[in-house]
């Protein structure tokens, strides 16, 4: 017979090491997500799933949004995910458009980052790309 200490070490302490590596990897590392909509047309569609590399801006102290230290800041054009501020248990995902220290406007339905026109490409999407596969 067995001991309770050989069982345990042979199914539970594996299982355990796994559990908490998967979640430090998540929390610091990278986290997958699934999009939801049709806002970022076509450069994510509809069901596509993908993977954020959370570590590139610098760790972040859990459960919170301070961050450990920063490495570089978010650039223009870059996709981001952050949450949603009136709800944060909703993430978004998204284009920057300004940076810290721009003036991001819009007027008459037109966006202006520093006072200057910034010209936006209309893309003519056919519906059956922008609809999940």
């Amino acid at each position: 017979m067995r001991k309770r200490g050989t069982i345990y070490r042979e199914y539970v302490e594996p299982l355990l090491i796994a559990v908490v590596a998967a979640l430090f990897i998540r929390q610091f590392v990278v986290e997958a997500f699934k999009i939801p909509s049709g806002s970022m047309i076509p450069t994510l569609r509809i069901g596509d799933h993908l993977l954020v590399n959370k570590f590139v801006y610098g760790p972040r102290i859990p459960f919170t949004d301070l961050r450990i230290f920063t490495w570089k800041e978010p650039k223009r054009g870059e996709i981001i995910v952050f949450r949603y501020p009136e709800d944060e248990t909703k993430n978004f995902i998204k284009r920057v458009v300004g940076v810290p220290g721009d003036k991001v406007q819009i007027i008459r339905g037109r966006l202006m980052i520093n006072d200057t026109p910034v010209s936006i490409v209309e893309l003519n999407v056919p519906e059956e790309e922008q609809r999940d596969a």
